[in-house]
């Protein structure tokens, strides 16, 4: 769906600043539904690629080009520094999986259930998810029952995303990621769901790893 919309992108030869057509224009254009739309725009607005202005529009806010894969992004931040937030992220995580599997509740498991679901359903779709995917872990640190681990997720998550703009791509929308990194999240969810502590760990441990080694292979 990023694909056509930045090939229509470019025929209209918006620039940033530009107000994009409306959703149900885009529809049309495109022969999809508004909600398949919506969609691909509000994961451009958290990418920072389109600005949603209510009563007033969609304004593109960054370049977008056809020899992307999926959007243009660039790293603005230090890579070291989004390494250390990675790190941070991988204290944090391994040890709220280890609560999770200890603490969770039915109702924790089954909203990390849904959230994996959905995520499984917009990989399928997209080839990537990345809204949904940070659905399924803050699932997972609510599930580990401290309120904090899930303050500092966010704030970590958010830092490793604002360190992406317009002009490299981002690895982590791209089929590869996907595949290799899908199955450790189904093997979390079933860890905690069986009160596996170790085994909850060992996903956590293997999902990072794997977000790392792709930063430090994209170097």
């Amino acid at each position: 769906m990023l694909r056509s919309l930045t090939a229509f992108i470019q025929t209209a030869d918006l620039k940033p600043g530009d107000r994009l057509p409306t959703e149900r224009t885009l529809a049309a254009q495109l022969g999809v539904s508004r909600s398949t739309i919506r969609e691909a725009l509000q994961t451009w607005q958290a990418m920072g690629v389109v600005q949603i202005r209510k009563g007033s529009g969609t304004y593109l806010a960054r370049d977008v080009r056809a020899t992307s894969l999926h959007v243009p992004v660039t790293i603005n931040l230090e890579r070291q520094a989004v390494l250390d937030s990675l790190e941070l992220r991988r204290a944090i995580e391994t040890d709220a999986a280890r609560l999770a599997a200890r603490r969770g509740r039915s109702e924790d498991v089954e909203r990390m259930r849904v959230a994996l679901e959905e995520m499984e359903a917009a990989y399928a779709e997209h080839g990537f998810a990345i809204r949904q995917d940070r659905a399924f872990h803050e699932a997972m640190f609510t599930a580990s029952r401290n309120p904090l681990y899930l303050q500092i997720f966010q704030q970590v998550i958010n830092r490793i995303s604002d360190a992406f703009n317009e002009s490299r791509e981002n690895p982590f929308v791209t089929e590869p990621y996907a595949d290799e990194s899908q199955p450790d999240h189904r093997r979390l969810y079933e860890a905690v769901a069986c009160r596996d502590e170790a085994g909850a760990v060992a996903a956590v441990t293997r999902i990072i790893d794997f977000v790392e080694s792709t930063l430090r292979h994209d170097e």
